[in-house]
């Protein structure tokens, strides 16, 4: 092949063969590896497996193919190629016949295998190394790894081997503990940028700056993706980078559209930025590519109200716009924006209704000035639990119906202590005296309390305890929020001597071992017995059906009713905040456990 021919096909070749690395100081931005691998051939500390893993595009083969070229040169090994004697120029057109690269995601079966296995006995046929560059070598299967094992681990001097992979954790663990890992990381945009514009200016092709910081967010850190992407728009605009034709082949939205989007982000601008929405999707843009958009804009305005400006990669002029329109917002509403979009673009991926999803999140964005800062909302949900706290609390004034005796000895004493006239002393001292000579035995009244009690017991049956159920179930709640939903889902089903049984489905077993945990039911007797005013114990038992109980059941409803009339009254404006905050998350209400 002579020079003209060699010519015309490079000029044929994709520009991200053209221009790949031909030695270690070329690679952009893994200058931690490339070092590494230079101090190893300086060293002769070269080993015999190696795992390039990383993202696509970011120089994994590119650098295989630099190693190899630095163990076969006729210079070497060395730490620089030198790219003309024979072995560098064959290895860098990839027909060297001791570098073999393998497809990992076609050649993944054990006979491709054992075939390797085979063919690493022999020596290489001019050079100093057979190297062996499999990549994506996660694709092999688990037969495949196990095969190599060996051979890997234990190969003959002339075989060095370089896996390429972008999942390094689908690697069998047995193969990573035979190479040396290196991560490489993805290209700095700005680098991106910088290899874009020597590319261009060696093919003369003229270029607008702003169009080659788009192509290099696009790629995400991936130099080859940018790569495709510069060629691509070069053929479309017949030898003129434009940021206007980028982003019409990309499906981009220009950086002006979300300035203005930002701009108008308020009650009174809301229809125009649906309006503007309604002209990006008709002109082709996708809804997940303008959350994406918007979510890298209030990125970007965080790191600048964080004071990290400098991790912004935007043009001088877009910046220092960016910069001013910061200063509009809070670092919360820059937050509150943040996890709207966020969610928005989460809800897209997993529901689709791009459009309607989008929609929705510019409205509630424009109400990000209408939220309570951190501390009045932190006041606030305080307020709501001390009001909510105050709600559940059972009064047990009335439920008891002993009423307490007053005793004489009492009220004597403090009309005697008080500044009363003189000759009203006798009097009440006579009235003492004669209530001293009244008074019953400590037996009397023992036995009276006993018959009393035993009356009490024997009159409280299933009809009055249906009444005060819904009560116990409250206060239950109101000391331990769990027990009270658990013991809600049971139902008295019979009582007898003050033995109180409650039935639970059997699908609400779950519920009916929680409550049978002893310092559970110890705390639930002792609740239910202040309620009803004597000592009961409770026994859970598991039923195939339970009575229907009209009685029990309006008994709740009407509790729940009154629950909700008492929540209702002077508690709109807390209800309205609630509600707020449930759409704006997207949440739902919760009962949560002190």
């Amino acid at each position: 092949m002579n020079k003209r021919e060699r010519q015309v096909i490079m000029s044929q070749l994709a520009f991200a063969r053209k221009y790949r690395p031909k030695d270690f100081d070329e690679i952009i931005d893994q200058e931690h590896i490339a070092t590494t691998l230079k101090n190893a051939i300086a060293q002769n500390n070269l080993t015999h497996a190696y795992l390039f893993s990383g993202p696509r595009g970011i120089g994994k083969t590119s650098m295989a193919r630099i190693l190899a070229k630095a163990l076969n040169c006729k210079n070497g090994p060395t730490q620089k190629p030198c790219n003309k004697c024979t072995f560098c120029k064959e290895i860098t057109e990839g027909r060297s016949m001791d570098v073999l690269e393998i497809d990992g995601a076609s050649n993944r079966g054990i006979d491709e295998i054992r075939t390797l296995r085979e063919n690493v006995k022999f020596v290489p046929t001019a050079g100093r190394f057979k190297v062996y560059i499999i990549d994506e070598v996660h694709m092999l299967t688990t037969e495949a790894f196990n095969a190599l094992l060996k051979t890997l681990e234990e190969p003959p001097a002339h075989v060095k081997f370089i896996f390429a992979t972008t999942e390094p954790h689908k690697v069998l663990p047995t193969i990573l503990s035979r190479c040396q890992r290196f991560d490489f990381r993805r290209i700095a945009t700005s680098s991106i940028v910088s290899k874009l514009k020597k590319l261009s200016h060696s093919e003369k092709i003229n270029f607008e700056e702003e169009a080659l910081y788009a192509i290099a967010r696009s790629a995400d850190g991936s130099l080859r993706d940018a790569e495709v992407v510069l060629e691509q728009i070069n053929s479309f605009s017949c030898g003129k980078v434009r940021l206007k034709d980028v982003n019409s082949v990309l499906g981009l939205v220009s950086c002006d559209v979300i300035f203005k989007i930002t701009e108008k982000l308020n009650l009174e601008s809301t229809s125009e930025n649906l309006m503007l929405l309604d002209e990006l999707i008709k002109s082709g843009k996708e809804a997940s590519q303008i959350v994406s958009s918007l979510i890298d804009h209030f990125r970007n305005m965080m790191l600048i109200k964080s004071g990290c400006g400098k991790l912004v990669e935007l043009l001088k002029d877009d910046k220092a716009k960016l910069k001013q329109q910061t200063d509009k917002f809070s670092l919360a509403d820059i937050l509150y924006c943040l996890a709207i979009l966020s969610n928005t673009q989460e809800r897209i991926k997993q529901q689709g209704l791009g459009r309607l999803f989008l929609e929705m999140a510019l409205i509630k964005l424009a109400q990000y000035d209408t939220f309570l800062p951190g501390p009045e909302l932190l006041e606030k949900l305080n307020n709501i639990e001390e009001k909510l706290r105050k709600l559940s609390t059972v009064s047990t004034a009335g439920i008891k119906h002993t009423t307490p005796s007053v005793k004489a000895e009492d009220t004597v004493a403090k009309a005697s202590s008080s500044e009363a006239p003189n000759d009203i002393i006798p009097e009440i001292k006579v009235q003492q005296d004669f209530i001293e000579d009244k008074k019953p035995s400590e037996a009397v009244l023992t036995q009276e309390t006993n018959v009393q009690t035993e009356q009490a017991e024997n009159d409280f049956d299933l009809d009055r305890l249906y009444k005060f159920w819904p009560q116990i179930i409250k206060a239950i709640k109101k000391k331990k929020i769990s027990l009270g939903i658990y013991l809600s889902e049971g139902q008295p089903i019979k009582m007898h001597n003050n033995v109180i049984e409650v039935g639970f489905l059997k699908e609400f077993e779950f519920h009916r071992e929680n409550l049978e945990q002893q310092e559970n039911l110890k705390e639930i007797e002792q609740i239910t017995s202040d309620i009803i005013g004597h000592k009961i114990r409770l026994k859970l038992i598991s039923c195939d059906e339970l009575p229907d109980n009209i009685d029990l059941i309006d008994l709740q409803n009407e509790e729940q009713i009154l629950e909700a009339e008492e929540f209702s009254e002077d508690n709109s404006e807390i209800r309205d905040f609630i509600q707020s905050a449930v759409d704006i998350f997207n949440g739902r209400i919760v009962q949560t456990e002190e």
